[in-house]
């Protein structure tokens, strides 16, 4: 997914602040710490034994934050893994029938890693 970093928080863990077609992110940072804020191309890692998964109806992709969470909205084949807009999400969601869900996760437990683009 593409994205732009607008900054990071040193933390520990290292947060950045980013954007997305879908909505505002807050999420770990696992790239370079020096590299400039700026546009990037990003795998998005979720923690699968933090995240809360619940089936919506009739809604599009979205990245949202409530709190400390960060909430992405998508669509499950019912085979491999969800997808937000046309961004594949690594979370293994065994048993879970298709359709669209949405993914509730403690922000530290979801990690960006990016490609610069």
């Amino acid at each position: 997914m593409r994205i732009h970093r607008d900054r990071l928080d040193p933390g520990p863990p290292v947060l950045a602040e980013v954007r997305t077609a879908y909505g505002p992110a807050v999420a770990r940072w696992r790239g370079d710490l020096a590299d400039a804020p700026g546009r990037y191309r990003v795998e998005w890692t979720i923690d699968e034994e933090r995240a809360a998964v619940r089936t919506v109806s009739g809604v599009g992709p979205g990245i949202r934050c409530e709190g400390q969470l960060l909430v992405l909205r998508g669509e499950f084949d019912g085979e491999a893994v969800p997808r937000v807009g046309g961004a594949i999400v690594l979370l293994d969601l065994p048993g879970r029938p298709p359709g669209p869900l949405e993914l509730a996760v403690p922000r530290e437990h979801v990690e960006l890693y990016p490609c610069r683009t």
